[in-house]
């Protein structure tokens, strides 16, 4: 009977810890604008972390791709500076270099930022600390 039971709860652990490293792996999308609008921010945010690049520098760059006149784009760096709104020129950018900026940032951080390793070490030390309490539970005790 005891068996049934230790096998019981390790099968409802097992389901349990892939349910959740499945989740974990699934991206998230946003659910309405504000929630858009921190992801932007977030990716301005990367792009002065990788490039070195202050938030100004990158509108900068955004309102020369879009050939945006020089008062526009103070009034809308300083608009941003006071209410967070990213201006369409930068979001536009922002999106079309989304994927490069993400390869940027990955490469940029340690080993801690990349989802993969942390769920295979994660799943690492479940399966030796598995191993290690299928050795005291079931093996030692019939030595």
């Amino acid at each position: 009977m005891s068996n049934l039971i230790i096998n019981t709860i390790g099968v409802v652990c097992v389901v349990w810890i892939t349910w959740s490293l499945f989740r974990a792996s699934l991206p998230k999308t946003p659910r309405d604008g504000q929630d858009d609008q921190n992801v932007l921010d977030d990716y301005l945010r990367k792009i002065t972390h990788v490039t070195g690049l202050s938030a100004y520098d990158t509108f900068r760059i955004a309102a020369e791709e879009w050939r945006v006149s020089e008062e526009i784009f103070e009034k809308d760096f300083g608009r941003y500076l006071s209410t967070q709104r990213i201006p369409y020129y930068v979001q536009d950018f922002i999106r079309k270099g989304r994927k490069h900026i993400d390869e940027m940032y990955v490469g940029s951080g340690g080993f801690a930022t990349n989802k993969k390793l942390a769920i295979f070490f994660s799943f690492f030390t479940l399966v030796f600390w598995g191993g290690a309490v299928v050795l005291c539970v079931f093996v030692f005790p019939h030595i």
